[in-house]
């Protein structure tokens, strides 16, 4: 394999350090900011793996230079004729070319480049799959235009390398894998308006379960006094005390999201008073789901 430039080194070697300190909601998206410089490409685009679907477990399409109509078609239908998709499903970390996988001119036939890839102007794609412990974090897939040529060796293991701290800081900071409600609490009309972080509303979730605190530090692999500090500033952000007035505030916090959102057309919702406090979480997590879909 050829040596990297120095430059490359250097572009390489600010991008491994940035995957540990830029914030990781948005961190895919600032990856692919920085792989430009060092390993070119057209297009490009993100996703995330929602451990705990199932049936819709990919979320989160995110890109700076695809189409954000033609991302949505990927999203709802062209992902599930994807022939790379088999490699996703492996759960691994690996970056790979589709022409790893098949011939140039197998690209040429299928269906998902006639009717999509080729309305971009790309053929060539390579994908970074960041996974461990058989948890599928999330995708980064770069594209190509036939003119520009396909990945080298060389920038397969660029890329290669960068997954490799992808891959380890997901799991230090998820070790159990994410979920939507996890990645997207900075857009929630709720987390947005007592100005909670992605992890404070992942623990406000799981208070409104009804879980323990133990049973949410185990959950969350986090001492129980990271668990108390989380819990203190949830409290003093919503402005309340207890468990049961944070319960209280955080309905009337959606009632009045439901209001605003179905005055601006953007779906409603209902009152949770007579809800459990089992069942708010689920009910938060939901609302909060159809709100982004729809917005």
């Amino acid at each position: 394999m050829q040596e990297e430039p120095e430059i490359k080194r250097s572009k390489k070697s600010d991008l491994i350090l940035g995957v540990y300190s830029l914030p990781i909601e948005n961190l895919l998206v600032d990856c692919c900011r920085g792989l430009r410089e060092i390993v070119p490409f057209d297009r490009s685009f993100t996703n995330l793996n929602d451990r705990s679907n199932r049936f819709k477990s990919i979320f989160n399409y995110q890109s700076e230079d695809t189409d954000e109509e033609m991302l949505a078609q990927y999203a709802d239908y062209y992902h599930t004729i994807d022939f790379l998709s088999w490699c996703y499903n492996q759960r691994q970390p690996m970056v790979f070319r589709a022409t790893d996988l098949v011939y140039p001119e197998v690209i040429e036939r299928s269906r998902i480049h006639r009717e999509w890839e080729s309305r971009m102007g790309v053929f060539y794609t390579v994908t970074v799959c960041i996974a461990s412990d058989d948890i599928l974090y999330g995708t980064i897939s770069l594209m190509r235009s036939k003119s520009h040529g396909d990945f080298t060796d060389a920038e397969v293991g660029i890329l290669d390398d960068v997954n490799q701290h992808l891959c380890n800081r997901f799991h230090l900071t998820y070790p159990n894998g994410v979920n939507r409600f996890m990645m997207d609490a900075s857009i929630d009309p709720i987390a947005e308006r007592f100005s909670l972080t992605p992890r404070e509303w992942e623990v406000t979730c799981l208070l409104m379960h009804g879980l323990s605190r133990a049973e949410i530090a185990g959950k969350l692999c986090i001492s129980t006094n990271t668990l108390k500090r989380h819990v203190a500033n949830i409290y003093r952000k919503v402005g309340v005390s207890n468990v049961q007035r944070l319960f209280a505030a955080l309905s009337h916090a959606d009632a009045a999201a439901a209001r605003e959102g179905g005055a601006s057309g953007k779906g409603g919702g209902c009152s949770f008073k007579e809800e459990t406090l089992d069942q708010v979480g689920s009910m938060l997590f939901e609302r909060a789901s159809l709100r982004r879909h729809a917005a």
